[in-house]
């Protein structure tokens, strides 16, 4: 296996670990003080910071050569994310399958579809704003 996609996987399993973290910081904190629409928006910006802020920190350890590259990464973070949402969603929670696919739905104001467009998109962004820096 490439080692861009053992360090990217690596990483990947950080970020879930933030997000774990994010998601606990939300149930057990912010529902009880703003509401579970509230506190899902607050979780959504803080879950956008932990990701960026872990790819900008270790995307030149992951080094990917070029957007494609990025285009890659994103791709495995988000199918791995969603692999492990859905997995927990259906077999620890027991949700049905359409409160899973709820969780997608914008228009319903769920914002895990809209999370899982940013995770794919996020090493490119960064990959790009640190080529524009340098």
């Amino acid at each position: 296996m490439n080692a861009m996609i053992v360090k990217a996987i690596v990483i990947w399993i950080l970020i879930a670990a933030g997000e774990i973290l994010n998601g606990n910081v939300r149930v057990r904190f912010l529902q009880s003080r703003y509401g579970k629409n509230r506190a899902q928006q607050i979780s959504f910006f803080t879950a956008i910071i932990i990701i960026y802020t872990i790819c900008w920190f270790s995307l030149s350890w992951v080094n990917p050569s070029n957007v494609e590259d990025c285009f890659l990464i994103g791709l495995i973070w988000t199918l791995l994310m969603l692999c492990v949402d859905i997995y927990f969603g259906r077999y620890v929670f027991r949700f049905k399958w359409m409160k899973i696919l709820e969780d997608f739905d914008l228009r319903k104001g769920n914002l895990l579809g809209l999370g899982m467009v940013l995770l794919f998109l996020c090493p490119t962004v960064v990959y790009l704003l640190i080529l524009k820096q340098n």
